[in-house]
């Protein structure tokens, strides 16, 4: 048999044009850009819920040293005043150490604070009065090689997840400065500390984002040039961790949950301005970051620096981190805080100056003049 007119259908090939193939890839592009805030949204969401995490364990160790002690441990043993100590220079006379020095052991953190329980007195009633700096125990923390071997200790539950704290740390031989502690949250005082000797503090040091809060500074009334009843009232807001003083639940005559222990610091950082280097030719920041100043864990606390608005003050500009106040990288310009009672409370950086002055004093006795549940 033969078949006559047979053929046999060819398949036909069709690609993408080039135009199907851009629109394709602008779909993608639009998904994409789509996406991303909300994939970087559900990250910040994360990192704020383990800052809050380890803030709500901070709170559960103040608690507990709380309960053990039956009182809360001191804001910093440094001099009440750095300008007006008894016997000179103060330095050779205070260990210097910060509220988280004596919260390590609550924070199973036994053996990095054991070299500090072990070198100095720790109790800060052996320092309300300064002495003559012959005791051996009572020197800067700095002096003891066994406690200069541990203050390098990085403690995660102690850094925020949305900051790199750690950023402005001393390596390569910068000439930065790295880290901050307080010196005095009754009188200000701070200094900088860059483990690099001559500097009185030769060794290396570990940041936080979590410092105490010391409520308003006397010397805020002189700075602001106050007197009388507005110069009363700054010590109004006395904050619940200050220098060479333990207080007790019963100094807390507002309530726990309308009192700030903790809250979340940055440090410092330059405004450039465009600028690559200042005028002695160092460079902005460490690698990049805009960052000059983190916290040592051994700080001690720093003020509640909103301004009262009877007072002359403002609120602050969430953009505008600073070493002597609490900030945060937190989006929407929230900041997590420790209450008194172990809570944690985020408080948006807006919020009102004398209600942020009311949560940080301990018996100012005013109700608050904004809710912030």
């Amino acid at each position: 048999m033969v078949l006559a007119g047979l053929s046999r259908a060819g398949k036909h090939r069709h690609g993408f044009t080039l135009v199907e193939l851009l629109v394709v890839i602008a779909i993608i592009g639009t998904l994409v850009g789509l996406l991303l805030p909300a994939v970087q949204s559900a990250r910040e969401a994360a990192r704020r819920s383990a800052c809050q995490n380890n803030m709500k364990q901070l709170g559960l160790a103040l608690l507990n040293y709380e309960s053990s002690t039956k009182k809360f441990p001191p804001g910093v043993v440094a001099p009440q005043d750095p300008n007006v100590v008894a016997g000179g220079n103060p330095w050779d006379k205070y260990t210097f150490c910060g509220t988280l020095v004596y919260l390590l052991p609550y924070m199973e953190e036994t053996a990095t604070s054991q070299p500090f329980s072990s070198s100095m007195k720790m109790n800060p009633n052996d320092y309300v009065t300064a002495g003559n700096g012959s005791d051996t125990k009572k020197l800067p923390y700095w002096s003891y090689a066994a406690v200069n071997a541990v203050t390098g200790t990085r403690i995660s539950a102690l850094l925020c997840p949305s900051d790199n704290a750690e950023s402005a740390r001393k390596l390569g031989g910068s000439t930065d400065l790295s880290l901050f502690f307080i010196q005095s949250p009754t009188i200000y005082g701070a200094y900088g500390v860059n483990d690099d000797p001559p500097d009185p503090i030769t060794r290396n040091h570990q940041c936080t984002n979590y410092l105490g809060c010391a409520g308003r500074l006397n010397d805020d009334a002189q700075y602001l040039g106050l007197t009388g009843t507005n110069a009363t009232n700054v010590d109004t807001y006395k904050g619940l961790f200050r220098s060479v003083e333990a207080s007790a639940m019963k100094d807390i005559i507002d309530g726990t949950s309308k009192c700030i222990a903790f809250g979340e610091v940055t440090g410092g950082f330059y405004d450039k301005s465009g600028a690559s280097a200042n005028a002695a030719g160092q460079p902005y920041g460490r690698m990049g970051t805009n960052r000059m100043y983190s916290f040592a864990w051994t700080s001690g606390p720093v003020p509640m620096h909103y301004m009262a608005k009877s007072l002359g003050g403002t609120p602050y500009d969430a953009s505008d981190r600073k070493y002597y106040r609490f900030s945060s990288f937190h989006s929407g310009g929230m900041i997590n805080y420790v209450l008194a009672d172990g809570s944690v409370k985020g408080i948006n950086v807006s919020t009102d100056p004398d209600t942020m002055l009311q949560l940080s004093g301990r018996a100012d006795g005013q109700a608050l003049n904004t809710p912030v549940d």
